[in-house]
């Protein structure tokens, strides 16, 4: 039905709907002292109505993922019906996308999304079980960004020095310390690029992003923008944390002594929680920005601790390897590619694959228009190319079952 659905139409805008299969008799009464202020609620439709296509179309201008969700179930007759809405999608969204840090309450048993033409999104909590992509059914996701070439790139050459850190933090950090501030900058830098990704994935007009050293080489960029605010916000947050962290020591020392808290100390605390916050919207409104400028024809163009060097670019290198080799997992293993001709691909695609083959110190990020997201990488004078990436912040649900274990070997 959902299928079906998504390829419809609604005053000539495409549907995008979620459907949460939930049992709305069994939802307890809530307890408003308690609950949080922004917890989902359900609230139904008086009377029920038919689980159909033309319901689905109609609801789904007022029910905008990113706000609510269509509470579905079963009845006694095991018939589907359209029961209600459920609000506060918004917290949930958030979470995947990387724009909220705490996990918010989840509804029903499981959800499916419509996220475009004949594709559908499956979740279980905040774990996403399947993707169907037209003629396709996806249900591994590479984490790219934590294992395989394309983390120990963004990695290496992502990293701080101790000198720079020591002018962000105020004095010298430890070796021990540098590599625990550099987990922490690698992280924000990955939610970045997973989140400038999505964004760029919303436009539907496909898109591309170059992570690369060489600013000049093999590129004709059109405008030339210098953008440092995503590294700026990474900054500032480091800088918030570490102050954070020392304010906490603080409060920890005057609890162990059974001493009281000085207003100044509270007043500070207060500065840093603020300062936080103040480094997260910097961080949302940088991510927008350079997101934007993805929708001029040709690449932008990043340094690996994402610094904006332009956009509108185009590669003028030419030449094209013989064969893409589509890596089946995040690491790097030539048993686990498959060999597919370049020329299966687009431009976009085929600039990037000339440019990352000559270039192995870049990544390059692809948008197509359908929504797919592909990570390029040449290495030791191959091209290499990762399919269906995880930029989500997908976390495993506890509901899903165990592997059994293998049965004993007979005796």
């Amino acid at each position: 039905m959902l299928y079906f659905t998504s390829l419809q139409t609604e005053e000539g805008q495409f549907i995008k709907v979620t459907v949460t299969l939930i049992d709305h008799l069994a939802i307890p009464e809530s307890d408003e002292d308690e609950e949080k202020f922004d917890a989902w609620k359900f609230f139904p439709f008086k009377p029920k109505m038919n689980y159909s296509i033309k319901n689905l179309v109609k609801l789904s201008k007022a029910a905008d993922p990113w706000s609510s969700s269509l509470a579905v179930f079963y009845d006694t007759d095991e018939e589907l019906f359209i029961y209600g809405m459920i609000d506060q999608s918004l917290h949930y969204q958030s979470f995947l996308n990387y724009e909220r840090e705490e996990k918010p309450d989840h509804p029903g048993i499981i959800q499916v999304m419509i996220a475009g033409i004949g594709i559908l999104e499956v979740m279980l909590d905040y774990q996403k079980l399947a993707t169907l992509n037209q003629n396709s059914l996806v249900k591994n996701y590479l984490n790219v960004f934590e294992f395989g070439p394309i983390a120990e790139f963004l990695r290496t050459h992502g990293n701080y020095t101790q000198s720079k850190l020591a002018v962000i933090i105020g004095e010298t950090p430890g070796e021990d310390y540098v590599d625990a501030y550099n987990k922490v900058i690698a992280e924000y830098q990955i939610q970045a690029i997973s989140r400038i990704l999505l964004k760029i994935r919303n436009y539907h007009h496909g898109g591309a992003i170059l992570v690369t050293k060489d600013f000049s080489t093999d590129l004709d960029i059109k405008y030339n923008l210098r953008y440092n605010r995503i590294a700026l916000a990474v900054d500032h947050l480091v800088y918030a944390l570490d102050e954070s962290e020392e304010l906490e020591n603080k409060i920890k020392r005057l609890k162990r002594r059974s001493n009281d808290m000085p207003i100044q100390l509270h007043e500070d605390c207060d500065d840093n929680e603020l300062d936080i916050e103040d480094g997260y919207n910097e961080m949302i409104g940088a991510i927008r920005f350079v997101s934007s400028l993805s929708c001029v024809d040709g690449l932008v163009v990043l340094s690996p601790q994402l610094r904006v060097h332009g956009f509108g670019t185009v590669i003028t290198q030419k030449g094209m390897p013989e064969e893409v080799l589509v890596s089946k997992t995040s690491r790097l293993n030539p048993a686990n590619c498959a060999s597919i001709s370049p020329g299966h691909y687009g431009t976009r695609h085929r600039s990037m694959f000339a440019y990352c083959l000559k270039h192995p110190d870049s990544v390059g990020f692809v948008v197509s228009q359908d929504g797919e997201i592909r990570a390029i990488k040449g290495i030791d004078g191959k091209l290499y190319m990762w399919e269906n990436i995880k930029i989500h912040q997908f976390q495993r649900s506890n509901k899903l079952p165990r592997p059994m274990p293998p049965p004993p070997p007979k005796k």
